[in-house]
């Protein structure tokens, strides 16, 4: 047999990233590493191999003469290794589906209507990952992500728009009563959610009233914290219309003034391109499209 003598898999992997995406800051991205460690990557790989890789010019890279022979063939080889890992995952082990989702979103929509999937589609066991601390997808720990982004453009993964939606600004019935026009909102609390601090001043400009913003105040780090407060007569929330339809039907909250307006991003499934064929992931996809 043959003895094959080969780099480190962890110098192979920053070495093709950087190269496809020609920056070690995208491909350290990428990887969910530092760019310091892409660097020193790349550099035991030149090591090793006993040349250069990459031609550090100011403010940007390109592959040198030996690295752009040597990228092909590593990307290929990395795509077989990822490719047939997959294959072979999927024949031995039970059909699973994890599914990143903000808490708000599980709580208040994906939840109620998950039990559907699961009569349509008995033999996949769908797991919900609601961890506050991913705003974007997360491959490592989800197989499909239900994100919003106003940037569905990352490398390597395939993103599909599931809609768009409008923020409406909601309050208890309590304090509705004292909201007649647009300037009585200037002695309401906003109430503030981490990441979306300027949606209150976005609804409000939409309602003709500038110089809005959530009030020093205790800040909530969910929609679904927020929400609650407002049912309880705290304040003012401006969320996404379709957290709070079910209340608003239910009279437990109410949009005091007739306008909500468009939010800048969109709605998105998102998952590694190339686990777009995957059964769970493609039944999973049709179907929340058919809800959304």
């Amino acid at each position: 047999m043959v003895r094959r003598i080969l780099p480190p898999l962890t110098t192979l992997r920053a070495f093709e990233a950087a190269a496809r995406l020609m920056s070690f800051k995208a491909a350290a991205e990428e990887l969910r590493v530092t760019q310091s460690a892409i660097s020193h990557q790349v550099a035991s790989l030149e090591r090793y191999l006993g040349t250069l890789m990459f031609l550090r010019l100011p403010g940007r890279v390109e592959l040198s003469e030996q690295g752009a022979v040597y990228y092909p063939v590593v990307q290929d080889a990395l795509d077989r290794i990822a490719l047939t890992t997959d294959l072979i995952r999927q024949k031995n082990t039970p059909a699973s589906l994890t599914v990143q989702v903000y808490v708000t979103v599980a709580v208040r929509w994906l939840i109620p209507r998950l039990q559907t999937f699961k009569k349509a589609f008995p033999e996949i066991a769908v797991n919900l990952d609601a961890s506050l601390l991913d705003w974007e997808f997360n491959a490592d720990r989800a197989d499909i992500g239900f994100i919003y982004t106003r940037a569905p453009n990352r490398p390597n993964l395939t993103y599909t728009q599931l809609r768009r939606e409008r923020l409406v600004g909601v309050c208890s019935p309590a304090i509705a009563q004292a909201i007649k026009v647009p300037e009585d909102l200037r002695s309401c609390s906003f109430l503030a959610v981490s990441g979306t601090t300027e949606d209150a001043a976005t609804w409000a400009a939409s309602v003709g009233l500038t110089g809005v913003s959530q009030k020093t105040g205790p800040l909530f780090d969910s929609n679904l914290l927020a929400i609650e407060a407002a049912i309880n007569g705290q304040g003012v929330v401006v969320v996404p219309r379709f957290l709070v339809e079910a209340d608003i039907a239910a009279g437990t909250l109410v949009a005091p003034l007739i306008s909500d307006v468009m939010q800048p991003g969109g709605w998105y499934l998102v998952h590694l391109e190339r686990r777009g064929k995957e059964k769970a992931i493609r039944e999973f996809l049709q179907w929340i499209q058919r809800l959304a």
